[in-house]
């Protein structure tokens, strides 16, 4: 017995000896390349990639085989550390890496045993094992571990190393370092851990297997116990502490923290690998912090929307939506289809291109008119079937309202006006506005049919939402983001969204096109958004076939949200929609609830109307009649005047006349041929009624005959006039239509021309 004592004794004394002697020749002699010590090989461990909201909460880790946070020592509070240097290395700021004391009683306890049951591995040790070495129990094994150890201790400090291990092991659960390990079973950060929550932590590492919480709770809280115990023992804790900390019963919530995956941050991982140009892999690795626009609110709203079977035409229909804010391009919420089937699910919101039918028209007919001819929303243009070399568009049902203004060629969302508008704008010129606002063309994109929709591949519901977000932020176009900014695990930005704030139209072009799409919500096409309390403008636009409908849009905008909503099917052998289903049933319903949710107490913030917009009132005669633009003037009804917006360089610079007292007739003359006698004379104003007068020789009035003025020269024979009797006449003129005080407005009446009718007929040749 004594025999064996001694040669546990020997060889305790031996091993401390040999590893005493180790130190010193890799310290003294610069023995270092019997082993190489690699710091990337720690730091440079896979680390979660983080995505968070607007408002900076986290919503998603993604991460590849190893859920791993790195966070700094410094935040992490003094309990946490002493729990784990109490665990696993009570010795650690008073060694070089190797714990000579603890080796050598290790080895006898080995030695007892006739193998390997008590570990000596100082943090040190544990690190290097896990990130250089493997987990093989040899002599050699155990010595290149020491010596990269001494190697690393002679690089990094004492905190470098614990902060290293802390984000470095194990904690079972698929969690990889103490703020994976804190988040994903106590649902909160490392440096909220409370006391009994460290210890826990700690005591997993002797074996995640056997301590894990989740795996097995109560084992976990014997040995996290130990570790208090051993905290107390260590002077890190009171007897106080230690004995609250062990009544603690933690909630474990492993698998039960809610973490929101979806089409936005689908698309926000790969928004982010694109800004940093790095694959996917890359991006799960590496220890990002992404820093998303999305209302995280609005979105779980929207998502909600899409379960509602009601807000769709057919059960198996598809849909998108998109929520931009127009002043910063920032897209608030998005969903891609009525399912997120899996991780990079198809989402119809970004990737789908359709036909965007009357949607398109304000971007690629009405604003480019606005800005490169000069167009107003007053402008008279002919609705009626037109051709256009061999292309002959229609409107819906077949049905012409004659001459219009484009405000109500837009409000009624009619076909020919768009397309006689890109006529004169030009394909080209208007292909080039459109695509300063985001919309992409195909090579062959290049007919008249464009005004429609009539695109080779079409548009998605994203590059429609970035053009109409150019139009409520008064001609300003910003690329559509998902990304605020992207920082790494040390808070450096790596990237940040500049929005261009690209003027593409003026502000005053953008704030009267604004008032004519709020014009499709108050009298058009979006009217199931009018009584909504909000001020909103919007555009609809529907596809169809003679089978039903392809796709249903409707685009919207309010002063701080963008919304569009397309409807349909993602190709015609799955289906198309019934006929009831336009761009201003379905949509326009899905946006009503939107807009309602957006703004339950109503909004009264309306568009502001820059400097350089002017408001006159214009005739309504002048439109209809003449197709003209000319300002009402002070006769002008109410009911006949039109307020319209104009700027400046287009604002209506001659008055009606219609409104005016009119001219006396002109050129009176009468003559006596026979029985008869001839009257003539000139109407000159077309808005008058003239009205000739006959007085006999007693003074009798009678009114001959009224005719409009736009008759000019009038002839007429009285063959009432009685022979040897006098007459005159003259002629009154009436306003056709205009009123004072209710009262009919007058012209001067004419002078009198009088006539003699003679005794006996007098023969007369007209012929000679």
């Amino acid at each position: 017995m004594k025999l064996r004592r001694s040669r546990i004794l020997l060889l305790a004394v031996t091993l401390a000896a040999v590893f005493f002697m180790l130190f010193f020749a890799v310290g003294a002699l610069g023995v270092d390349s019997w082993a190489n010590f690699e710091l990337l090989r720690i730091t440079g461990c896979d680390r979660s990639s983080v995505i968070y909201d607007d408002k900076d909460n986290e919503i998603l880790r993604l991460h590849g085989a190893e859920n791993r946070t790195w966070i700094s020592i410094d935040t992490l509070p003094d309990h946490l550390l002493y729990a784990f240097i109490s665990a696993e290395d009570a010795r650690f700021y008073d060694h070089e890496g190797v714990d000579i004391i603890r080796i050598a009683g290790a080895v006898i306890a080995d030695i007892k045993a006739g193998g390997y049951v008590q570990g000596a591995s100082t943090i040190s040790q544990q690190l290097i094992k896990l990130s250089h070495l493997t987990s093989e129990k040899t002599i050699s094994r155990k010595a290149e571990e020491a010596v990269l150890a001494y190697q690393m201790e002679k690089r990094c400090t004492k905190q470098d190393i614990l902060e290293m291990y802390l984000n470095y092991v194990y904690f079972g659960g698929g969690y990889y370092g103490v703020e994976a390990a804190a988040m994903g079973y106590f649902g909160v950060h490392a440096e909220e851990l409370s006391i009994a929550e460290s210890a826990m932590l700690a005591g997993i590492l002797k074996s995640p297997s056997s301590y894990a919480p989740h795996l097995d709770y109560d084992a976990s809280i014997k040995r996290r116990n130990t570790v208090l115990s051993l905290m107390n023992k260590y002077g890190y804790i009171s007897a106080e502490e230690m004995t609250q900390a062990s009544a603690e019963r933690p909630k474990i919530l492993h698998n039960q923290i809610e973490e929101y995956s979806g089409y936005y941050t689908d698309t926000v991982m790969q928004y982010a690998a694109a800004a940093l140009g790095i694959t996917m892999d890359e991006l799960l690795r590496g220890g990002y912090h992404i820093y998303s626009a999305m209302d995280t609110e609005l979105q779980l709203y929207c998502e909600e929307l899409f379960k509602d079977e009601e807000l769709f035409p057919e059960a198996d229909s598809e849909g998108a939506i998109i929520v931009q804010q127009p002043q910063n391009g920032m897209i608030s919420a998005m969903v891609g289809g009525r399912e997120h089937t899996g991780s990079m699910a198809y989402n119809r919101a970004v990737n789908i291109r359709r036909q965007p039918g009357s949607v398109i028209k304000p971007i690629i007919s009405y604003a480019p008119a606005f800005e490169y001819l000069g167009c107003t929303a007053a402008d008279m243009i002919l609705d009626e079937e037109t051709a256009f070399a061999d292309y002959t568009p229609s409107n819906f049902g077949s049905r012409y309202y004659g001459w219009v203004t484009l405000r109500e060629a837009v409000s009624k969302s009619l076909n020919v006006p768009a397309v006689k508008v890109l006529s004169e704008v030009g394909v080209d010129r208007a292909k080039a506005f459109a695509s300063s606002c985001g919309i992409e063309f195909d090579d062959s994109d290049d007919s008249l049919a464009l005004a429609l929709g009539g695109f080779t591949y079409g548009v998605s519901p994203l590059q429609i939402a970035g053009a109409y977000s150019c139009f409520a932020s008064g001609g300003e176009y910003n690329t559509p983001s998902v990304i605020r900014y992207i920082t790494d695990d040390n808070g450096t930005v790596l990237y940040e969204y500049q929005p261009e704030h690209k003027r593409v139209m003026s502000e005053e072009n953008a704030y009267i096109l604004t008032s004519m799409l709020k014009s499709v919500v108050t009298e058009g096409t979006g009217h199931r958004l009018n009584t909504l309390d909000i001020p909103i403008a919007g555009k609809t636009g529907t596809v169809g076939t003679s089978a039903g409908n392809r796709d249903a849009w409707m685009a919207s905008y309010t002063p701080d949200h963008t919304a569009v909503v397309w409807m349909g099917y993602d190709n015609d052998n799955l289906g198309v929609l019934p006929a009831e289903a336009t761009g201003g049933t379905y949509p326009a319903q899905m946006l009503y609830r939107l807009y309602s949710y957006l703004y339950p107490n109503g909004c009264d913030v309306d568009f502001q109307r820059p400097e350089g917009v002017l408001e006159y009132s214009i005739d309504e005669y002048s439109l209809n009649v003449l197709h003209k633009i000319a300002l009402a003037n002070v006769f002008t009804p109410e009911e006949s005047r039109i307020t319209e917006l104009f700027t400046a360089a287009t604002a209506p610079d001659v008055t009606t006349g219609y409104w005016s007292i009119p001219a006396s007739a002109q050129n009176l003359a009468a003559a006596v041929y026979g029985k008869n006698v001839i009257i003539t004379f000139d109407c000159p104003d077309d808005f008058g009624e003239y009205t000739l007068m006959r007085k006999d020789g007693k003074g009798k009035e009678r009114a001959l005959y009224t005719w409009s003025g736009k008759e000019g020269h009038i002839e007429y024979t009285d063959s009432s006039a009685v022979s040897g009797e006098s007459y005159a006449y003259y002629v009154s003129v009436q306003h056709e239509e205009m009123e004072i005080y209710d009262k009919p407005v007058y012209g001067l009446v004419t002078r009198e021309v009088a006539v003699e009718m003679p005794e006996k007929v007098i023969s007369v040749n007209l012929g000679e």
